[in-house]
């Protein structure tokens, strides 16, 4: 029976040599089966970045005794020393907190407030208030020196008496008991009355600008404006772009332009078509009444002209 027994624990013994290496026989304990573990110490799952940032700045609390464990294991990990970094100065910032309006009030004293644009020409670079207030102080001043009268010459008294045969000082307030007398004509309300008269005659008198000298009349408007009064510049405007001529050929030589608001502008509409009687009237009455300003030297050609003119309108009027 004993031989027995012992044969069938050998066999046994064998069998599990040849099947599982990890089973072992010590013949000098008694005979029993050892089962080796080959088991080796876990290692510590690592945190996700995501979750050690969080951590570091406070965002989620520590597990209790992850702390010791992540220091020991990443001493030397560069990664870890920048959210230890980070860590402290989350802590410091919410230890010692910078007041927020002490800030904002030094900006706001060392920023210098920008200066306010009130118009898009300030803000382009066009002409401040202050040059424009100056040029309009210049053109009054021009304009004023205009007021110093002359006395008529020979044209000129034929001119104003051939008005006051045709009816045009029939409402003259000046003249006593309605009778043409030059010494009436010593102030500049005389003057004015005499100008408009001259312009009323223009416009009743259109039929004749066709019959007008067109080269005595390109002289006189290529030289200038006779006046820095917009009613006479834009005259002279009107019949320079009639005849097509280019306005900043004659500015560009004009002895006003410094005065002038209106250089180099053109003008546009249905005068400019044709060519009116009352444009050239503001011209050349000008010229004879020797009204242009003081600034103003007028060539003995261009003078000559606009005389020529004057006594063909009166010439063209009487016979028609």
């Amino acid at each position: 029976m004993s031989l027995i027994k012992t044969f069938l624990l050998r066999n046994q013994t064998e069998v599990l040599k040849t099947q599982n290496p990890l089973y072992k026989f010590h013949p000098s304990s008694p005979p029993f089966i050892i089962r080796t573990l080959n088991c080796s110490p876990q290692k510590p799952t690592k945190k996700p970045l995501s979750l050690l940032f969080e951590e570091a700045v406070g965002l989620t609390e520590k597990a209790a005794g992850t702390e010791s464990q992540s220091e020991s294991e990443g001493e030397d990990n560069e990664l870890m020393r920048g959210l230890r970094e980070l860590e402290r100065e989350v802590r410091n910032l919410k230890e010692n907190p910078k007041p927020k309006g002490k800030k904002k009030e030094k900006e706001r004293v060392e920023r210098k407030k920008p200066e306010k644009v009130k118009s898009l020409v300030e803000l382009f670079g066009g002409e401040k208030k202050e040059e424009k207030a100056e040029k309009m102080v210049k053109v009054r001043g021009e304009r004023g020196k205009e007021t110093v009268l002359k006395n008529f010459s020979q044209l000129a008294e034929i001119f104003v008496r051939h008005l006051y045969s045709k009816g045009y000082f029939n409402k003259a307030n000046f003249l006593e008991d309605n009778k043409l007398d030059f010494g009436y004509f010593d102030n500049s309300y005389s003057r004015n009355f005499l100008k408009f008269a001259a312009y009323k005659f223009g416009k009743d008198h259109q039929e004749i600008a066709k019959w007008l000298s067109g080269n005595h009349l390109k002289k006189v408007v290529l030289f200038g404006c006779p006046s820095l009064d917009k009613n006479n510049v834009y005259a002279a405007k009107r019949l320079r772009k009639f005849f097509k001529i280019q306005e900043n050929i004659v500015c560009s030589q004009c002895m006003l332009k410094d005065s002038c608001e209106y250089a180099n502008k053109n003008v546009w509409g249905i005068g400019t078509q044709s060519l009116l009687l009352v444009d050239v009237m503001k011209v050349i009455a000008l010229y004879a009444l020797d009204e242009v300003p003081p600034k103003l030297t007028v060539p003995d050609e261009v003078q000559d002209s606009a005389n020529r003119l004057l006594k063909e309108v009166i010439k063209l009027s009487q016979t028609t």
